[in-house]
């Protein structure tokens, strides 16, 4: 049988051990989707979704319970279609990306009415609605067209 001395194998050994430990949580700490954004839809089943998608085109039904939040908070994070869309009024309203420009977080959006601005909870960045102005990291949040007709509202993506 080969012996090895105790200081022989944990000078071999460690150094392993600790850069796994290391390198999975760096891996971790990089996820974009551990924060949990209770204002978001999920990929609904199609069909009964509330909405419709024809390649960059998204026709939302806003009178769906899928987006009942649009009424009650006044915006959402409709993560199926990677968009954040904010009521303006009854007549107007407004699609953004819902990546963050900073790091491209999707899922830890707030809206902070009284300053008319989205702020990603991941690292407090915040991005003015007006779809022309800076936000807190030099870049604009990216803003789609979008038309109402009715109760549908209409998305481009660029």
């Amino acid at each position: 049988m080969n012996k090895i001395d105790r200081r022989k194998f944990l000078n071999n050994v460690c150094p392993a051990i600790a850069i796994s430990i290391v390198g999975a949580s760096f891996l971790e700490s990089c996820s974009k989707d551990d924060a949990v954004d209770n204002n978001v839809i999920s990929n609904p089943d199609s069909g009964s979704s509330g909405y419709t998608v024809e390649n960059n085109l998204i026709e939302v039904e806003l009178n769906h319970p899928s987006f009942s939040e649009l009424n009650s908070k006044g915006w959402m994070n409709f993560s199926a279609q990677q968009i954040l869309i904010l009521k303006i009024s009854d007549s107007s309203y407004r699609a953004f990306t819902n990546s963050c420009p900073h790091q491209g977080v999707r899922n830890s959006w707030s809206y902070d009415e009284s300053e008319s601005r989205f702020v990603c909870g991941r690292h407090g960045n915040s991005y003015p609605s007006d779809c022309s102005s800076s936000g807190t990291t030099g870049n604009i949040l990216e803003c789609y067209n979008s038309v109402l007709s009715g109760q549908k509202l209409q998305i481009t993506k660029s």
